[in-house]
C-alpha cells in the first residue's frame, strides 16, 4: 500500500507597506509593469526596488527571476533581512533546499526573532530529510509566535517523518485549535488522519479525513488517504469510491490509480483492477 500524502502551506511576504500573496493567476506582466516602470533608471540603484521586483516575480510564480532580483537587492544591502528571507522562500520553491536553509540562516543572523524565517528553515530542513533539526527550528518559531497554525503543521510533519505519530497528531490538533476553518485546517485534519492511521486508529482517522473533505471536497490527497483508511477497515468498495473521487479531481494522480487497482483486486474485480493499473503505468511513462 502506498504512503499517506502529507503537505503544508506557506503564506505571503511583506516589506514597508507592500504585501504580495502568491497566487497562481497573478498577471505577471501587469504586476511588473505597474510596480516597476522606471524610465529614468534611478530605481535600479535602490535595493528596495529590487526587493519589490523580486516579490512580484515570487507572487507570479517566476521563482528563478525572483532569485535574481533578490540577489541584486542583497548586493546593495547585505543586511536586508526581508530580502534574505524571501530569497530563502524562492530557493525553496525552486527545490534548492540547502540554499534556502543558508538564506534563512542569514536572515536570522540579522533578526534572530524572525519567526517566519525559522518556519521557512524548518520546511527546507524537512525537505532535506533533516527532521530533528526541523523540529528545533519549528520550536524556535513557536517560541516567538505560538499561535501560528502553519508552524504547528510543519512541526507535525517533522514528527510524522520521524515516526512519532502521536506527537504529530497532537501538533495537528494545535493547528486546528488555532484555525478551525480554512485551508490550513483542512491540511491539518488530513495529516492528523494519516498520523492516526499509522497508530492503527483507523476509525478516528476516517473522521479526520471526513472533516478535511468538508473543508475542501476537491482535495485529491485526502480522498486517496480516506481510501487507504477504508481498506484498513476492510471496506474495499467504499475505498474504490474514494480513489475514484481522487482521480476524478486529478486524473493523473498515479498513486490513487494504483490504490484503486489494489482495492478492486481485493473485491475480485480483476479486469477493472488491471484497467486501473494500466492507467497508472501509462501515467508513469508519460
Amino acid at each position: 500500500m502506498s504512503k499517506f500524502s502529507l503537505f503544508y502551506l506557506m503564506g505571503g511576504v511583506s516589506r514597508k507597506g507592500l504585501t504580495i500573496t502568491p497566487h497562481k493567476d497573478s498577471p505577471y506582466e501587469d504586476v511588473l509593469g505597474e510596480l516597476f516602470s522606471d524610465p529614468g533608471g534611478d530605481g535600479l540603484l535602490d535595493p528596495d526596488y529590487w526587493y519589490k521586483k523580486g516579490a512580484a516575480h515570487y507572487s507570479s510564480g517566476s521563482f528563478e527571476e525572483a532569485v535574481k532580483s533578490l540577489e541584486r537587492a542583497i548586493e546593495m544591502d547585505a543586511l536586508f533581512m526581508e530580502a534574505w528571507h524571501l530569497l530563502g522562500e524562492s530557493f525553496r520553491k525552486e527545490h534548492r533546499y540547502s540554499e534556502a536553509v543558508e538564506s534563512f540562516e542569514t536572515a536570522l543572523d540579522i533578526e534572530p526573532d524572525h519567526a517566519k524565517s525559522w518556519r521557512g528553515k524548518a520546511i527546507a530542513l524537512n525537505e532535506l530529510g533533516r527532521h530533528e533539526e526541523a523540529l528545533e527550528s519549528a520550536d524556535r518559531a513557536l517560541e516567538i509566535e505560538p499561535s501560528d497554525a502553519r508552524t504547528w503543521i510543519v512541526k507535525g510533519y517533522a514528527f510524522h517523518s520521524t515516526r512519532k505519530f502521536q506527537e504529530a497528531a497532537d501538533s495537528y490538533d494545535r493547528a486546528i485549535e488555532i484555525e478551525p476553518l480554512g485551508a490550513r485546517a483542512g491540511r491539518a485534519w488530513n495529516n492528523k488522519g494519516a498520523a492516526l492511521d499509522n497508530l492503527g486508529r483507523h476509525e478516528e482517522a476516517l473522521e479526520c479525513y471526513d472533516e478535511s473533505i468538508l473543508i475542501d471536497p476537491f482535495d485529491f490527497y485526502t480522498w486517496n488517504n480516506k481510501g487507504v483508511c477504508l481498506i484498513a477497515l476492510k471496506r474495499a468498495q467504499d475505498a474504490v469510491e474514494s480513489f475514484r473521487k481522487a482521480v476524478e479531481i486529478l486524473p493523473e494522480y498515479t498513486t490513487a490509480w494504483k490504490n484503486m487497482a489494489l482495492a478492486l483486486k481485493s473485491l475480485g474485480r480483476d479486469d477493472e483492477a488491471e484497467e486501473a493499473l494500466s492507467r497508472a503505468r501509462e501515467l508513469e511513462r508519460e
